[in-house]
């Protein structure tokens, strides 16, 4: 489960930023979740962050993702004579300062506490904590140019590692890429346990989905079509063949500079024909998939990766979550990471968010006030992120009073400017 997470010069973010999934409150009857070792903490099923457009709110998952990233490809994709592919600060001297990224989360029922910072050329620290017992033990710590240091509980070649991890990769995963077991589980929570959706991977979300129809939980996917009230009654997968230009497509995605395309597996997506089943009165009619409804294939394609989510406890961090679905839907998305009956393992949702009607008295399983953030922009246009917490509302007012700009992260119209429109 993710603890909490915090960047410091990434993208709009100037300086350090936290996200928490702490709880703060008593939350009866919503699926919080246990610390291991840490009986008076509890953990938040979702957490949402809402605030005006440009404000950063992406910027604070993107850089969640690009950490994944990092982790995942530094050491087999970064290539060892090109800069660090990075997104700091440039409205100040972000450019020449390093970038910072830290994470508490639990593994194997233990907590751990890993960053990194790094600047264009080289990674400048890194290190790897766990917490057994509620006492910090030393997995490895790193500094530029000098050796690593090591904990006495880490087994392995940790050395051969060391040798072979670059200035500009990271030494996770250059130590999953040289087979050190003692940090396989680490390294697999940012490769494997924390998924990201964003307008970028759309296609390869839906390979995902398509991949859980071919396997145990076709019908899963199928009722969740159905429960969405989206028309739809079933769906067929045919396999087909790949032609040269689409099989070179995945490729090409992998080699852009986007540091967020993850998980892109598009040759599933590529080879198969998707038809789906319509009620037409009494019968059933049948379109091929590109000629659905756009709000259709964004459920579809969050279908996959919110059943594998809630089967495998894992998390699930969405950019823009209400893009492209009916309000209602995307409630009833968030009600099934609430619902302790529907999350049964733990599973965690991070999004963000425009959908004010969210924060209202007449959502099931509505967001509580230590789950909602907002974003805004300070005088210098960097990001600030701050917790609904910080005010002593109640919730029954906390839409309106978001709308009216009472905790700031809303728009300023100028009617001024409208004058010298014409």
């Amino acid at each position: 489960m993710l603890l909490r997470f915090a960047a410091t010069n990434h993208a709009s973010i100037a300086d350090r930023q936290e996200l928490s999934m702490i709880a703060v409150d008593d939350h009866e009857g919503l699926a919080v979740g246990d610390v291991p070792g840490m009986p008076e903490v509890l953990v938040l099923p979702v957490v949402a962050i809402f605030g005006p457009n440009a404000s950063g709110k992406s910027n604070i998952l993107d850089a969640l993702a690009y950490m994944c990233c990092a982790v995942e490809y530094s050491h087999q994709r970064w290539l060892p004579d090109k800069p660090i592919p990075r997104r700091p600060y440039l409205l100040t001297d972000g450019q020449t300062q390093p970038s910072v990224y830290e994470i508490d989360f639990v593994v194997g029922g233990v907590r751990h506490n890993y960053g990194f910072s790094l600047d264009d050329e080289t990674v400048v620290e890194e290190w790897l904590y766990s917490y057994p017992e509620r006492r910090r033990r030393l997995l490895f710590e790193r500094m530029r140019d000098e050796p690593i240091r090591f904990g006495p509980t880490l087994p392995g070649q940790k050395r051969l590692v060391e040798r072979s991890v670059r200035p500009n990769s990271l030494f996770l995963s250059a130590a999953f890429a040289n087979n050190l077991q003692a940090t396989a589980s680490i390294y697999r929570w940012f490769s494997r346990r924390c998924r990201i959706a964003n307008a970028v991977n759309e296609e390869s979300r839906l390979a995902a989905t398509f991949k859980v129809m071919e396997k145990e939980s076709r019908q899963d996917v199928l009722d969740l079509l159905l429960y969405a009230d989206l028309g739809v009654t079933g769906m067929e997968i045919k396999k087909r063949g790949v032609g040269q230009e689409e099989r070179d497509r995945p490729h090409r995605i992998l080699n852009t500079p986007e540091i967020n395309n993850r998980d892109v597996d598009l040759d599933t997506a590529l080879s198969c024909e998707v038809e789906v089943h319509h009620k037409v009165g009494s019968d059933i009619g049948t379109l091929p998939f590109k000629s659905e409804s756009t709000g259709a294939k964004t459920w579809l394609s969050l279908a996959g990766p919110v059943l594998t989510t809630l089967k495998t406890g894992s998390v699930l961090v969405v950019d823009e979550l209400d893009a492209r679905l009916h309000p209602s839907l995307t409630a009833e998305l968030v009600r099934m990471f609430q619902d302790p009956s529907i999350n049964k393992n733990g599973a965690q949702l991070v999004f963000n968010s425009h959908d004010v009607s969210l924060l209202g008295r007449n959502v099931r399983f509505r967001l509580r006030r230590d789950q909602v953030w907002f974003t805004e922009k300070d005088e210098f246009g960097a990001t600030k992120l701050f917790p609904l917490t910080e005010y002593s509302d109640g919730l029954d007012n906390v839409e309106r009073a978001y709308l009216r700009g009472r905790y700031g992260a809303v728009p300023f119209f100028d009617d001024l400017i409208l004058e010298h429109v014409s």
